[in-house]
């Protein structure tokens, strides 16, 4: 296929199982004339920019003699995880008999070599595979140090059996391949994370739309919505497409969008943007932008190009073994022919090397990073903190700076009346329940906070005009709740009086005969929680930086209370992703998390380090995040920092006693100090220290 008119391109690219793999395939693609290749292996896309014409079989070439697959829909996790369960039903009971003699039956290792076989040859098999494609490119990643294990103990144990012996290891071919797939099969379901946030940010689009085209209403599809055409979105449904309102006046809920729970007024000549909500009366919207191009669908090209460019974290085991594979090979090789060229002991030389062998057989290094994962993301579900992504916990450790939008993370997002302000002399708790009595039939946010303030008296009558308020009669007396500008009101000097007492706040004026009798501020709640969050944050270090697309005056007096010293106000969901990146540019030292609920937090959740969702926010939100707080608890965001610090220790000293082994008894091994029976109860013992070291992440 040519594509000669293509700009850019993207690939799915099958088979990539490391950092290597996408590096591998990234220079490969770079080699075609008039391609310009970015690999990212977190989604397993190939990102093209084309400055000539080039053939798409050009391109797949390219990755073929890289050694792996242009594809579409790709089935690794589903079969990643079939494997994992074959692996684990089949290993669990081989392991466990062949640590108690007192299990073992009669013929256990011709039992075992039989059982352990499908492990060896299918479960383990993306290893097999991903090695031999390194072998090809003359590279080392922990896929060929977990092939070579496998086989290796595998091969020596056949032979053993074989030849009448009894220093089997077919427990080990068993564990290594399953446990590290374990790992394998977190790191898979974690890569589908930008796909399914563009996914959910687009779904806040409605599928169709009814569009006015001369004398017809017509529902067309929303791709099909052309930039002019009149669309008619009636009350309760969501607008379709970015535009400008021709007709009516309504009240618009932006919250999908902007995360602000105060709807804003749509009037003649007022822009809307796809995926808000029309609470009031039908608008006619003049449509500015295809849904393509909608406000919406651009974030939506944020996060894909946010998660395409974030910094990944290169396999540590992959560097290792980079380095560790070749050498315990060559060692192996130099013991066998020192035995045998030096000393004449061809037979001794070759249990010798295959000792050495043996004792850098990667179990203990395979489960280092997975157990010490695994044990976290338990200690985090406990906690309600969902860990999606795993390589996160090491980036947690890192961050030194967080950002937390103010709406639905530190506040509850649930309007309150916060005051009430009487005038001309009017009784307040009679206005009050006036007020609340008119309100009672609406469904408005605001309308909804102060219809819970009384109940003690009712409304008939009643009419919302939309963009202004509700009226209606109680006791027969004409009463109005509306947010009409002071200077409408027969009293407007003591009512501006009043505003300016009310503060920072969302307001509702009650009126009555056009004279304002009561003024109600509404705000929502700092949530009991917000001012510990920030306490512990900065015992742990860590600067909190306010970020809200609420009005300055409202986020300045949260950033006061809560003792925040940073803050940004009055920010659109496009230019979160902007103060995400100026941060980091100015960070040193550190990374950058982003703690957010709501689609207009998804762009910056994908391009900060790290991203933290409430649970209670969207499902695109949660999607872009590597982490989500099922609890919406805000102390959730201080344990999960430093949930990620400890786990990094704890890696870090599980590689620690993996590679001690190693050091002191690979030179044991090779004096033939060390037989391969001796060799794999060292190996056991070195596995089961990385499994009780990574079990003390249970302690708090």
């Amino acid at each position: 296929m040519s594509s000669a008119e293509v700009k850019s391109l993207d690939l799915d690219i099958e088979g990539m199982t490391c950092t290597a793999c996408s590096r591998r395939v990234e220079k490969s693609l770079n080699k075609v004339a008039g391609v310009s290749a970015y690999v990212d292996f977190a989604s397993e896309k190939a990102h093209l920019t084309l400055s000539a014409a080039v053939d798409r079989a050009d391109l797949v070439k390219a990755v073929e003699d890289a050694g792996y697959a242009v594809g579409a829909e790709r089935n690794e996790l589903k079969s990643t995880l079939v494997r994992l369960w074959v692996g684990a039903v089949i290993a669990l009971p081989v392991a466990l008999i062949s640590m108690v003699h007192d299990w073992m039956p009669p013929n256990w290792n011709l039992i075992a070599a039989i059982a352990t076989l499908p492990i060896v040859i299918w479960v383990a098999w993306p290893f097999h595979s991903a090695a031999f494609k390194n072998l090809r490119h003359r590279a080392t990643t922990m896929d060929t140090l977990v092939s070579l294990g496998v086989i290796i103990a595998y091969g020596y144990s056949l032979i053993e059996l074989v030849m009448g012996g009894h220093e089997a290891y077919f427990e080990v071919a068993a564990v290594v391949p399953t446990v590290v797939l374990l790992g394998r099969w977190l790191e898979l379901r974690t890569r589908r994370s930008a796909t399914d946030s563009v996914r959910a940010l687009l779904s806040a689009i409605p599928d169709t739309a009814v569009v006015r085209r001369g004398d017809q209403q017509l529902t067309v599809a929303t791709n099909q919505v052309l930039v002019g055409d009149l669309v008619i979105v009636a009350s309760g449904q969501k607008v379709p497409v970015d535009g400008t309102v021709v007709e009516g006046h309504s009240q618009i809920d932006n919250s999908l969008i902007t995360g602000e729970s105060v709807p804003t007024e749509a009037a003649v000549g007022m822009t809307v943007a796809a995926g808000s909500l029309n609470l009031g009366a039908s608008l006619v919207i003049k449509t500015t932008a295809a849904s393509a191009n909608s406000r919406i669908a651009q974030i939506a090209d944020l996060v894909r190009e946010a998660t395409a460019h974030k910094a990944k974290i290169s396999s540590l085991t992959d560097k290792i073994s980079a380095v560790f594979v070749p050498a315990v090979i060559s060692i192996s090789i130099l013991t066998f022919a020192a035995w045998w060229l030096i000393g004449g002991d061809a037979q001794a030389g070759l249990r010798a090397g295959i000792a050495v062998l043996v004792i850098a057989c990667p179990c203990a290094l395979g489960i280092a990073v997975p157990m010490s994962l695994a044990v976290a993301t338990s200690v985090g579900a406990r906690r309600g903190i969902v860990i999606r992504n795993p390589d996160a916990l090491s980036l947690l450790s890192k961050v030194k700076s967080v950002l937390l939008d103010k709406t639905g993370t530190l506040t509850t997002g649930q309007l309150r009346v916060a005051k009430t302000i009487p005038l001309a002399g009017f009784d307040e708790p009679r206005a009050i329940a006036l007020a609340a009595a008119i309100e009672r039939n609406s469904v408005h946010p605001i309308a909804k906070a102060i219809a819970a303030l009384d109940s003690s008296l009712s409304a008939e009558g009643v009419i919302e005009t939309a963009g202004t308020g509700v009226s209606g009669k109680v006791d027969g007396i004409a009463v109005e709740v509306s947010r009409r500008d002071a200077s409408t009101f027969s009293n407007p000097d003591a009512l501006v009086a009043a505003i300016a007492q009310a503060g920072p706040r969302s307001l509702a004026i009650t009126s009555i005969d056009n004279q304002a009798v009561l003024l109600i501020a509404l705000e929502d709640d700092l949530r009991q929680e917000a001012l510990g969050t920030i306490s512990k944050l900065k015992e742990l270090g860590i600067e909190p930086i306010l970020l809200s697309g609420d009005v300055e005056a409202r986020v300045a007096s949260v950033a006061k209370e809560l003792g925040i010293e940073t803050y940004f106000a009055g920010v659109a969901p496009e230019q979160k992703l902007d103060v995400v990146s100026e941060i980091k540019t100015k960070a040193t030292g550190g990374l950058i998390a982003m703690v957010g609920d709501g689609l207009n937090d998804v762009a910056a959740l994908a391009g900060a380090d790290v991203g933290l969702a409430m649970g209670s926010g969207t499902h695109a939100a949660q999607s872009a995040a590597a982490i989500t707080l099922v609890d919406d608890d805000p102390l959730s965001i201080p344990f999960a920092l430093s949930l990620g610090r400890r786990t990094w220790s704890n890696i870090k000293q599980n590689l620690g006693w993996a590679f001690g082994y190693n050091v002191i008894l690979i030179p044991v091994a090779a004096l033939g100090l060390l037989n391969p029976m001796l060799a794999g109860t060292a190996m056991a013992f070195s596995s089961i220290s990385v499994v009780l070291n990574a079990l003390r992440l249970n302690r708090r």
